[in-house]
Formats: C-alpha cells, sequence, structure tokens
C-alpha cells in the first residue's frame, strides 16, 4: 500500500448530511484525504476494491439482515487489507455480537460527535498489522468458585502490565461485579462508577464522564468499579456494560476485567471482546471438576473465538499425602493449564489490608514471579532460577 493510500478513508454512506458533516471534520486535517461512496452498503459493487484505502468507515443498520450480509462480504473481500469503522444507528446485544465476531475496527452509535468519529480512524489506522501492541489488549478473569482469589490476581495482572518493562501502558482494571465486587476495597479507592448516570441513555457516557467516573489510584492505575449493592441483585442492559468497555479500551493500553462468577446476558460479549480470558481455580476436586464444566460452557456459547487458559491459584506441591497432587491437575485440566501461583496467604492479606499491590510488600515473592511467568513471561526470572515446582507454569507464550 502507498502512503496516499495509508491515509485515504473512504466513507460509505447513504446519508448525506452525515456524509457532509465528516467531509467536514476532515477537511482540515493535511494527514487524511476522505473519499465517499454515498449509497447503502448492500448497493457497493466494487467500489472499496477499487479505492486503495486506509480506513473504510461504513454508515449502516446493523438491525437489517441484508445490511449485515452485505457487511460480511464486504469484510471478506476486503480480507483484511484495511480496518473497518461501522457507524450505525441501532445498539443493541444482537448487532454488537455480531459486529465483534466480523472483527471490525470500531462500532459508534449515532448521533455521534465528529472528533469520536475521527479519532477512531486514526486508532484504526494504527490498528492490527501497522503497529504492534496499537490496540487495546483486553485480560478477563474468570472465578471458577467463590473465594478462589480471581481479584486479587486480576488486581495483580494489571499492576505487572501497568508497570511492564517491556511493554510499559496505561491500564484500567474494570470491576464487573455490581453486587459484591471487591477490587475498590482492595486498592482502598471509593468506586465512583454511576450506572444509574447512563442506565437509560447509555451513549451520553463518553470520554468526559468517564474521566469522572474513574477512580485512580496512587500507582497510576485506574479503577472502574460502580457502588456495590449485596442486598440488590440487579441486572444491567448489556448495551450499557458494552458501551463502557468499548469506551475504556478506546482509552487505554491494557483494560483487565474482574467477571464475577454469575453468568450475564452480557457475558458471552465480554468473553468475545477478551484477548486473553484466565479461568482462576483452586486446587480441590470439586473446583477443579466445575473448571471443566465451565471450559465446556464457554466452549459451546462462544465456540473457538475465545480460548480459556486456568490459572490455579494456591498451587501447592502434594507428593506425601493424600489430597490433589500437580499431576492430577495437569491431567485434568490439559492444555488448558496456564499455571500455578503459590500459596502466600500471608503475604496476600497484608497487601488487601493494606490496599497495596504485592510488589509494594515483597518484590520477589512467588506469587509474583509465578504469575509474571504467565502474564509477561518475556521479563519472568532467568531460565537459571526453576519455577516453584520445577516444571514451566506457560502453555504457551504471548
Amino acid at each position: 500500500m502507498s502512503t496516499a493510500a495509508a491515509r485515504r478513508i473512504v466513507l460509505v454512506s447513504p446519508d448525506r448530511a452525515f456524509a457532509q458533516e465528516v467531509r467536514s471534520a476532515f477537511a482540515t486535517s493535511e494527514a487524511t484525504e476522505l473519499v465517499t461512496v454515498e449509497k447503502p452498503i448492500a448497493e457497493l459493487r466494487g467500489e472499496l476494491q477499487e479505492a486503495d484505502c486506509g480506513v473504510v468507515i461504513i454508515d449502516m443498520d446493523a438491525s437489517r439482515i441484508d445490511q449485515i450480509e452485505a457487511l460480511q462480504r464486504v469484510m471478506r473481500r476486503l480480507d483484511g487489507r484495511a480496518p473497518v469503522v461501522v457507524v450505525t444507528q441501532e445498539f443493541n446485544a444482537a448487532a454488537v455480537r455480531i459486529l465483534v465476531q466480523l472483527h471490525v475496527a470500531d462500532f459508534l452509535v449515532k448521533p455521534i460527535t465528529t472528533a469520536d468519529l475521527v479519532r477512531s480512524c486514526i486508532r484504526a489506522m494504527h490498528g492490527p498489522g501497522r503497529a504492534e501492541n496499537a490496540d487495546s489488549q483486553i485480560y478477563t478473569f474468570m472465578p471458577a468458585a467463590g473465594g478462589v482469589g480471581a481479584t486479587t490476581l486480576a488486581l495483580q495482572t494489571a499492576w505487572q502490565l501497568h508497570h511492564s518493562i517491556s511493554r510499559p501502558a496505561s491500564t484500567c482494571i474494570v470491576d464487573l461485579n455490581f453486587q459484591q465486587g471487591a477490587c475498590a476495597e482492595y486498592l482502598d479507592l471509593e468506586p465512583l462508577f454511576d450506572i444509574t448516570e447512563i442506565e437509560n441513555q447509555p451513549e451520553r457516557l463518553d470520554r468526559q464522564l468517564l474521566d469522572v467516573m474513574l477512580s485512580k489510584h496512587e500507582s497510576g492505575l485506574c479503577l472502574l468499579a460502580a457502588p456495590t449493592q449485596p442486598a440488590e441483585m440487579r441486572t444491567f442492559n448489556t448495551d450499557v456494560v458494552l458501551r463502557m468497555l468499548d469506551l475504556v479500551s478506546a482509552y487505554f493500553d491494557n483494560v483487565v476485567i474482574d467477571l464475577p462468577r454469575t453468568w450475564f446476558p452480557w457475558t458471552q460479549t465480554v468473553l468475545l471482546g477478551s484477548n486473553k480470558l484466565y479461568i482462576v481455580a483452586e486446587m480441590t476436586v470439586p473446583c477443579l471438576r466445575h473448571t471443566q464444566r465451565l471450559i465446556k460452557a464457554i466452549q459451546e456459547t462462544v465456540g473457538k473465538e475465545v480460548e480459556p487458559q486456568v490459572i490455579v491459584n494456591r498451587f501447592e506441591q502434594r507428593a506425601f499425602d493424600n489430597g490433589v497432587k500437580q499431576a492430577d491437575v495437569q491431567e485434568v485440566l490439559g492444555n488448558y493449564f496456564a499455571g500455578g501461583i503459590a500459596n502466600n496467604y500471608k503475604l496476600v492479606r497484608e497487601a488487601v489490608d493494606r490496599g497495596v499491590p504485592l510488589q509494594a510488600i515483597d518484590a520477589n515473592a512467588n506469587v509474583v514471579n509465578d504469575l509474571k511467568r504467565i502474564i509477561l513471561p518475556e521479563e519472568a526470572a532467568s531460565p537459571k532460577k526453576k519455577s516453584l515446582f520445577g516444571l514451566p507454569f506457560m502453555r504457551k507464550s504471548g
């Protein structure tokens, strides 16, 4: 692709007023060139193939089957040569799920500001294949049972990513356990995310409002968490959760999600949007069995789009008792076993009580190093040092 083509943006829209707004937005930019195709996506015949470009904007109705099918054809024909940004009037779980599965670079819901559209196109230009690690990386932690330490590992992962030597980046933790979430308490922060503010109008959540609702830790980590309601089992519209995650992932390099055990209507879409999915289990027979069932449920629900990995917390080598042994864990989990985290209850309890990361107490603790081997294998301890139990804890790197 030539330099001129790389900065060329093609807009496909039957909406003349919208097309004019977009032309005005890009007119002042010397870094981009806008080409408009004023027709519905279903009427495209070869215009996109002929117009070599860096980004394609498609204005469509995501609730119409014929337009979704037309988008599928466009994605096949482009074959990854240019990222696609979708603008739609529909914002529902079904439409979002399809757009995620089609791997569009971004999707925006009308009414939108032209500034948001310009930023989206710029991010898309530096997306996969254009700049290494330019896209937000989403790490999701799902507990296999209660009390397995998923929140602790999620927070520790966020801290390691934020302070990584090889890939330091802005990081946000998102606590999706609206009933019993503990991320704010673990970091000694006040949860500021007021879901009622956007519950009926998710499109109101923009960068400015998001910034107001973020809790900021002294380490530089940001947290998006709502005040918990232990006595109130609330379910929220999928659109609210998706809008929140879409905005967070647009403005942070790393997003770490702490999922609740309960499976909600939006859980499937969160899983589909994750780059890494870690199931956190513990070394007991009931938990390992439930982990197997959870892996099967994920496969049946989202298929091969998501490949879960299992982290066994409080992992202990047991060679001479009748409990679960290391070999049992590996046999039960097979290739899904990502690694084990040492049992260091005293260290974890002190970190939680003080509201600080584990490193603040002991930067070389076994828990810290074990998790780093899984999350940041390139920064793990020297190969000369043996892992906690004398075996590599990674099924695969990256």
